[in-house]
């Protein structure tokens, strides 16, 4: 089946033809997933959520396929499997590390630390909802400031860096103003 024929007939919705033309992969597939390591039942989930997601690819309007369709479905496999295995060796060390112990550094407790926590928390409840917004997608989220631009209806990214410069301004005085109140009531009469 050609390229050409698997992306109009995915297009036009119907799907099972394309679909079990690729399937003929799944077993070469499987000989990758199981080198890696990995079960013959994720090599079934992996391989069909590639399928999904070469699906969800060409139903774009604007996507061109740069190869063979199984060329580029065997590409998301192999990714996926990778992040599957890359996955796994995570959780199994962070297994490792809950089982045989602890940082000593967990076990004292730091008041220093929680103060400045709570002063924080302290002035987050008194920022504007926006700013709470801003701080938690930029700082907390790791998201751009594109991303935060979309997402809470900016009209340009430079508009999300200003009220962001102006929430941070906010912010420290706020800190400011509560440190000298938080000094005040420390000081002896």
């Amino acid at each position: 089946m050609e390229n050409t024929q698997i992306i109009e007939l995915i297009r036009e919705g119907q799907r099972e033809k394309p679909i079990r033309f690729l399937y003929k992969e799944f077993p070469k597939i499987k000989q990758l997933v199981l080198k890696e390591g990995l079960t013959k039942e994720l090599a079934e989930e992996i391989f069909q959520n590639s399928l999904i997601i070469f699906i969800e690819k060409v139903e774009n309007p604007s996507f061109v396929l740069s190869a063979k369709a199984t060329t580029y479905l065997y590409g998301i496999n192999r990714f996926l499997t990778k992040n599957e295995v890359k996955n796994q060796k995570k959780s199994i060390q962070e297994e490792w590390t809950d089982a045989t112990g602890f940082d000593d550094s967990e076990l004292c407790y730091d008041f220093e630390k929680e103060e400045k926590l709570n002063r924080l928390e302290h002035i987050l409840t008194q920022v504007s909802e926006k700013c709470r917004q801003i701080f938690q997608l930029f700082y907390f989220e790791k998201q751009s400031m594109d991303e935060i631009a979309q997402k809470l209806k900016y009209s340009s990214t430079n508009s999300a860096k200003t009220q962001k410069y102006k929430c941070i301004e906010k912010a420290i005085l706020l800190s400011e103003t509560s440190e000298d109140r938080l000094d005040k009531t420390l000081q002896p009469n």
